[in-house]
Order: C-alpha cells, then structure tokens, then sequence
C-alpha cells in the first residue's frame, strides 16, 4: 500500500491488483495514526482532539473507517484479545484501566497558568483545578495511569518522578468517585 497525503484528503493504491481509494480529510488523519501500537479507541482520542469532534463520535468514525479499509485490504483488522496472546503467550497480565473524561462535564479554563473550573451537570459539583489538576484532566482520553504519568514527566521535568504517579492516582480516583472522570470498558 502507499499512500499520498494531500489538504483535501489522500490517495491510497493497493498495490497487489493497482486499486485506488480516495479518503477524505478524517479518514486520511486516521490511517496515519494507525501505527499497529494504538487501538481504535487511542486513535478516536486523538481524532477527537484534532477535529474538536465528541469522543464518542471520533470512535465511531474510527470503527467505521477500519471496517470499510478492512473489506478494501487496506488494514487488517486485529482483535484484541488476539493481539494480546500473541504478544504475552504464556504470561499472566492485567490490564490497566483506561480513564475518559465526562463528555458532559463543562470545562472553563483560566489562564493557562492558573487551571480551571469543571462543572458537572449530573450532580451540579464544581471542582476547582490547578495548572496539575487541569493537565491530569485533560489527558485522559482513555489512558490508563501510567500513561497519564508519562505525559506529565514530560511536561513537568521538574516533578519528582516516584510522585507523579502517586498524585495522578489520587486525583482520577476522587474525579472517578465525583463523576467527572470515568472508565472506558473493553468492548466485545
């Protein structure tokens, strides 16, 4: 397959029969996030922030986009839990929770340098968050804490490390509690 991006979109040839298949803006963005390392639900994430689109709309755009690819032998599509016994054959693994935030909870974001406000609708509970609250919120687009904590080493160099996680631990443990923040559950 190759592929050549251009403003309006790409165009992609399947090589073996010399097949080519038009994709339009979003399309073009999902297939370049797909690196055989993220989900559907990791691309949809960043789908969703690009295109200021629902999250739960971008997952849907995404899942569409893979099925249709997949009959077209673009992608081939890889369970889950395929992917996973090929990759820990023998071991025991748990998977870590993967966090999202309320999509009806309202963000109102001071400066920059000052964090924000949230406000969630469900039970009228306004919390108040620093520059660190504020990060920890924003990135969970379906990460699990370890993720989170990765993201903040890199932006917070200055952070002792053997805290960070401590502190993204507690803060999405009480957002989970309030319903700000919740779990993402593995579909099938």
């Amino acid at each position: 397959m190759v592929m050549e991006g251009f403003e309006d979109g790409a165009l992609v040839l399947r090589l073996e029969d010399r097949h080519l298949i038009e994709l339009n803006p979003t399309a073009h963005y999902i297939l370049t996030q797909t690196d055989g390392k993220r989900d559907a639900a990791q691309v949809a994430a960043l789908v969703a922030e690009t295109f200021q689109i629902p999250q739960a709309e971008a997952l849907q755009d995404a899942v569409d986009l893979y099925a249709q690819l997949s009959e077209q032998k673009v992608v081939e599509i890889i369970e889950p839990d395929q992917a996973d016994k090929e990759k820990n054959v023998g071991e025991t693994t748990t998977v870590s929770p993967r966090y999202l935030r309320n999509p009806d909870v309202v963000l109102r974001e001071e400066d920059p340098d000052e964090g924000g406000l949230l406000f969630n609708p469900d039970t009228n509970q306004v919390k108040v968050l620093n520059t660190t609250g504020l990060f920890i919120w924003q990135h969970c687009d379906e990460r699990d804490v370890d993720g989170i904590a990765a993201e903040m080493l890199k932006a917070f160099e200055d952070a002792p490390q053997d805290e960070i996680a401590r502190d993204v631990r507690e803060f999405i443990d009480d957002m989970v509690a309030t319903g700000f923040i919740g779990t993402v559950e593995k579909l099938g």
